[in-house]
């Protein structure tokens, strides 16, 4: 299958094209970072009409894999202008070319779409988020769902394991400091499902697979945990000190507002898709720290 993949110099989206790259004709779209090395890379502005069109009429894909957003927490809820037009119109514009050109669209949404209020959300529940980050995502759901009954929303939730890219991944930055010997400070009061890139390619790989599913699947790990609990996680498994692991607390963080728990309800994926995701313990291990 051809597919193009958004956002491949980040975090996720770069992991994506290499995973999803072994098995498809992969076509990665980048703005400033760099892609892996070894796959077809094009540039573009996604909040462009133009820009989109060009590539997209270039490529012809089946479908796209839309990682690319404005992920800073901070960033979105300091300039929300921005975030609007990186994850919102971005999103709109992309979702537009693709229903002129008959290209499926599987658009990467967030667990922060959540107000925090309860466990184990589904995609029934309801949407409140309270940060700006979750705001413009949730814009950007309906402009991606407002295209085609058979395009998808995958609310991923906390990245760990193995990521791309400059940023590193909630494991692998709490891994990077316990190596240093670094007081790491980690909020006890915040519960999420970390999930790792690997298992979200085995979903879109899925996906890719059923042309008739759509709409909105929740994909996260078994075990709902707070930040504290993740990081003695990492620590365990890495073999590290975890008496460098501070306790905090949300109310203490002097930036965006955070949900208190954002804990997805997978059972949807796991069963209309035959998706399981994988351990914790073995993303951990396959960090790059």
């Amino acid at each position: 299958m051809r597919i193009l993949i958004t956002g491949a110099g980040g975090l996720l989206g770069g992991r994506l094209s290499v995973l999803l790259g072994a098995d498809h004709e992969t076509t990665t779209l980048v703005r400033t970072q760099p892609a892996p090395p070894g796959l077809t890379t094009l540039v573009a502005d996604l909040a462009d009409d133009a820009s989109v069109r060009r590539v997209l009429e270039s490529v012809r894909p089946d479908a796209v894999i839309h990682c690319a957003a404005l992920a800073d927490v901070e960033v979105c809820e300091r300039d929300p202008a921005r975030a609007r037009r990186e994850n919102e119109v971005a999103t709109g514009t992309l979702a537009g070319v693709c229903a002129d050109l008959g290209a499926r669209l599987i658009a990467i949404s967030t667990d922060l779409v959540f107000r925090g209020d309860e466990a184990w959300s589904t995609e029934e529940s309801a949407v409140d988020p309270v940060m700006e980050y979750g705001r413009s995502k949730r814009r950007a759901e309906i402009a991606a769902l407002a295209g085609s009954p058979y395009w998808a929303i995958l609310r991923v939730a906390l990245i760990c394991g193995r990521g791309y890219g400059p940023r590193l991944s909630a494991s692998e930055s709490i891994a990077a400091r316990l190596q240093r010997g670094e007081t790491v400070n980690l909020f006890e009061d915040e519960w999420r499902t970390p999930i790792d890139p690997d298992s979200v390619a085995q979903a879109i790989a899925a996906l890719l697979l059923r042309p008739r599913e759509g709409g909105v699947f929740h994909l996260g790990g078994f075990e709902r945990m707070t930040r504290v609990e993740l990081g003695e996680r990492v620590a365990f498994a890495l073999s590290l000190d975890p008496r460098l692991i501070r306790r905090s607390l949300r109310t203490s963080h002097p930036g965006a507002q955070r949900p208190r728990d954002v804990s997805l309800d997978t059972s949807r994926a796991r069963k209309e898709l035959g998706w399981t995701p994988r351990s914790l313990e073995a993303a951990v291990r396959e960090g790059r720290r």
